[in-house]
């Protein structure tokens, strides 16, 4: 059977709405654009946001010229809101998510402090040792990832992949615990991190922007 490429932008350009509430390291505003209309990596996930903001107000200072690779982007959100404090991002998803990765890059171009670039990865394949922007990462973000059994050892593969052991690369993952199977999935997520010698921190919800400061929204950091 032929695969068949699903084009968002050129289907369900008409439903896109911005989300205007990220700024760069000059107080610009970004506006990442999103649908409701297509698969769950088309529009912003509430923790997500959280995660972009907190970085914003917590970490400001951490991404300047940092090697940054976003897993499953979406929309872009927190890998475009790392570019405008001054990383250099490159973010991933299946091909079908680029177009609108793109679509965010291109819309906040003039307000990108560092560079971003959108690329596909699958979770599991091996990496392109060729490939330089997966090398000798500073971050690598992990946006609401979680959600599914099927692909969690798949998604550890890539995310050791990209984080080797006794590095320096800050993981940085964030969750919506909205149900009792999600909060099962996230510890087996964890307990499989533990497993592979990362560490798990979980960032105090006092630190989150009021709004999120609720018993769902989760961010933390992880070393190996």
């Amino acid at each position: 059977m032929a695969k068949i490429k699903i084009c968002y932008l050129n289907v369900y350009e008409s439903h896109l709405f911005p989300l205007t509430t990220l700024l760069n390291e000059h107080n610009e505003s970004l506006e990442i654009y999103q649908t409701k209309i297509g698969s769950v990596g088309s529009w912003c996930w509430e923790s997500a946001i959280c995660l972009a903001e907190y970085c914003y107000d917590h970490m400001f200072n951490q991404f300047k010229n940092k090697r940054i690779v976003e897993i499953g982007s979406g929309t872009g959100v927190v890998g475009v809101q790392l570019c405008a404090l001054g990383g250099n991002v490159t973010l991933t998803d299946r091909e079908e998510y680029l177009e609108l990765i793109n679509y965010n890059i291109k819309k906040n171009q003039q307000v990108l402090t560092g560079q971003a670039q959108a690329k596909t990865l699958f979770w599991g394949d091996e990496l392109n040792e060729n490939d330089d922007c997966f090398q000798n990462l500073d971050f690598v973000i992990v946006a609401n990832c979680v959600y599914h059994s099927i692909e969690l050892d798949e998604l550890i593969k890539t995310i050791c992949n990209l984080c080797p052991e006794n590095s320096q690369t800050c993981l940085l993952c964030c969750y919506e615990l909205r149900s009792d199977g999600i909060r099962r999935l996230v510890n087996e997520f964890h307990q499989k991190l533990i497993e592979k010698k990362f560490s798990i921190q979980y960032i105090e919800n006092k630190d989150f922007r009021e709004k999120y400061q609720n018993d769902y929204n989760a961010i933390v950091k992880c070393q190996r």
